[in-house]
C-alpha cells in the first residue's frame, strides 16, 4: 500500500511521483505475497499448489491511498519500473499515448507521463506543443482527490462565497457599458461559490510545484442549479501585495503587476454526465469542444483562451472542482506609469465646476 507517507511527501512539493518509493512499495506487497503463498503450500505439502501460487503472482493488483480503498485489479500485469502511482484502468501500452491532435477535445494525458513531462521541459512547453491545453487524467493520487472532495462536501454553507456579476440594476449596466468598452473576452456573467481555505491547503502544495516560479491563486467552486460563466477569455491581471511569494520562494515587491499566464481546473465530482450542466466549452480551436468533467482530470491552458461553463440543470448534484491561475511579473517596460498631475485653486468668487470624473480598471474575473 502507498501510505500516509507517500501522501505526505507530495504534499512537501514534489513535481513528479516519487517512482523509487513506489517500487520500494510494490517490491514489498510482492515479498509479502509471497511468504503467504509459501505457507499456504507448506500447509498442503502440495509442490503443484506452490507452482499456482507463484504463478498467480502474475497477476497484479494496484493499490493507492493508505487502504487501498479505491484499488482495482488490473488485466494485465505492469512491470515495477513503470507503476503508476494513482489508479489507472488503461493498458499499459497506452499509458504514454496521447490523444491525435486531429481528434475531438484537447490532448489527454495520463497524471505520471504529464508530471514527467513538466518535469522534464516545463509546463509552458508542454502546453506549447499541445495547442496551448491539455487534459490530464488521474492527475494526483485517488486517495488525495478523494479527502479534498471529502472536505468540499463536508463544508458549512457559511465556509462558502456566492460570487456573481448581476448585483444590483446600476451594477448590470456598469457591467454592460465596460463590457463594450474593454470588449469581448475580458468579462462574462457567472454565478457560483467558492471556498479559499483549509479544505484545498493540502492538494495546493502540489499544484503549485507545476510552475515554481510563478504566484498561484487557488479557490474551491461549487456549482449548483442555474450556476454558470457565460464566454470569455480569462484575461487579467492583479498587483502582488506584500506577502506575494513563488513557490520556489522568490519574493515579488508590492505592487508589482501580475497577469494570468495559465489557467486550471481540477475536476472533484464523480460520473459526471453532459445532461447535468456544468461542463467545459473551449472555444480556443475555432469550433466548439465540450469537455466534461471527470473525477481527479484536469485541464490547463494558456490564457487568453476563449471558453465557457455550460449552465447548471435543475437537479443535478453539485459540482466540485479547484481552479485558479499561474501568473507571472510583467515587464516594467509593458507597464503603463501613472502620470502626475494636479488641480489648480479655485480663484474666490468663481463659478462652480462641474465634471464626471473616474477611471478604468482591469478585472481580474474569476472562471
Amino acid at each position: 500500500h502507498f501510505g500516509p507517507d507517500y501522501v505526505s511527501t507530495l504534499s512537501l512539493g514534489l513535481q513528479f511521483y516519487p517512482v523509487r518509493t513506489m517500487a520500494a512499495a510494490r517490491e514489498a506487497f510482492l515479498s509479502k505475497t509471497s511468504r503467504r503463498s509459501q505457507w499456504l503450500a507448506r500447509v498442503l505439502v502440495a509442490l503443484t499448489l506452490v507452482g499456482v501460487a507463484c504463478s498467480s503472482l502474475s497477476y497484479n493488483h494496484a493499490f493507492v491511498g493508505s487502504r487501498g480503498a479505491e484499488a482495482r485489479p488490473r488485466a494485465t500485469a505492469i512491470p515495477r519500473r513503470e507503476a503508476p502511482s494513482v489508479i489507472v484502468d488503461f493498458a499499459p501500452e497506452l499509458m504514454l499515448t496521447k490523444r491525435d491532435r486531429s481528434g475531438p477535445g484537447p490532448v489527454q494525458m495520463l497524471g505520471p507521463k504529464f508530471w514527467d513531462e513538466v518535469e522534464q521541459q516545463g509546463l509552458q512547453q508542454v502546453l506549447a506543443s499541445n495547442k496551448g491545453i491539455v487534459q490530464v487524467l488521474n492527475l494526483l493520487p485517488g486517495v488525495l482527490a478523494s479527502q479534498t472532495l471529502a472536505r468540499l462536501q463536508g463544508l458549512s454553507e457559511h465556509e462558502w462565497t456566492q460570487e456573481n456579476n448581476k448585483g444590483t440594476i446600476l451594477d448590470q449596466a456598469i457591467d454592460s457599458l465596460t463590457s463594450v468598452l474593454r470588449g469581448p473576452g475580458k468579462t462574462a456573467e457567472y454565478s457560483y461559490a467558492t471556498h479559499n481555505g483549509h479544505a484545498i491547503k493540502g492538494a495546493a502544495g502540489v499544484i503549485e510545484s507545476l510552475v515554481g516560479d510563478s504566484v498561484l491563486n487557488l479557490k474551491a467552486a461549487r456549482y449548483q442549479k442555474s450556476n454558470r460563466i457565460a464566454k470569455h477569455g480569462d484575461a487579467g491581471s492583479s498587483l502582488a501585495g506584500i506577502f506575494t511569494r513563488t513557490p520556489d520562494g522568490q519574493h515579488i515587491p508590492v505592487g508589482t503587476k501580475l497577469r494570468r499566464k495559465f489557467a486550471f481546473i481540477w475536476y472533484l465530482t464523480r460520473d459526471w454526465k453532459e445532461t447535468y450542466g456544468g461542463c467545459l466549452v473551449d472555444h480556443g480551436c475555432g469550433d466548439e469542444r465540450i469537455i466534461v468533467p471527470q473525477f481527479n482530470s484536469a485541464v490547463i491552458f494558456e490564457v487568453p483562451r476563449d471558453h465557457e461553463v455550460t449552465e447548471m440543470v435543475e437537479g443535478s448534484p453539485s459540482r466540485y472542482t479547484v481552479f485558479g491561475w499561474f501568473y507571472e511579473a510583467v515587464p516594467a517596460s509593458e507597464v503603463l506609469m501613472p502620470r502626475d498631475h494636479e488641480l489648480a485653486e479655485m480663484a474666490e468668487g468663481s463659478k462652480s465646476r462641474y465634471t464626471v470624473f473616474g477611471w478604468f480598471y482591469e478585472t481580474t474575473l474569476a472562471s
